[in-house]
């Protein structure tokens, strides 16, 4: 193969960082909640050696499932207004995102490209799914426990 003085050599591909497309993580995080996102984050930022942003996005992952755990409590404390459970689940997708997740996005387009070998989305998104369809299932079973034992739901 003959190759011009002009042609730049590929990256050779075992130097090349395997992250998830951190953009795409970003937007699943719409569906199954920030702590995807910032779960998957952390692990590129790992991959990246920025130990610091991994803490970071963990912060969030951890922060984001605090506030799921308190949605499943607030089943047995109906006094809290609905709005205020979207708001802040709106403001912990919007918080991650707008401190970490787009810093990523925007370091791994700039210096990255598309240079960097691309992980699988099928282990994450089924690990995903199994998660939101269990979290959903507890849901509905504290609802019937609170409705039965307390007459609340």
């Amino acid at each position: 193969m003959i190759q011009s003085k002009n042609m730049i050599p590929p990256i050779p591909s075992y130097s090349r960082p395997a992250l998830w497309n951190p953009n795409a993580a970003a937007c699943w995080s719409l569906l199954f909640t920030p702590a995807f996102g910032a779960y998957l984050h952390a692990r590129n930022a790992d991959s990246l050696g920025r130990a610091e942003e991994a803490k970071a996005h963990r912060v969030w992952f951890y922060v984001s499932l605090g506030y799921l755990g308190f949605v499943l409590v607030s089943v047995f404390i109906p006094a809290i207004p609905e709005a205020v459970f979207r708001g802040a689940a709106i403001g912990i997708l919007m918080g991650w995102y707008f401190t970490q997740g787009q810093k990523q996005v925007q370091h791994v387009k700039e210096t990255c490209q598309t240079g960097y070998q691309r992980r699988s989305w099928k282990k994450p998104l089924l690990i995903a799914f199994g998660c939101l369809v269990g979290y959903l299932i507890v849901v509905i079973v504290l609802a019937i426990v609170a409705e039965s034992f307390f007459g609340i739901a």
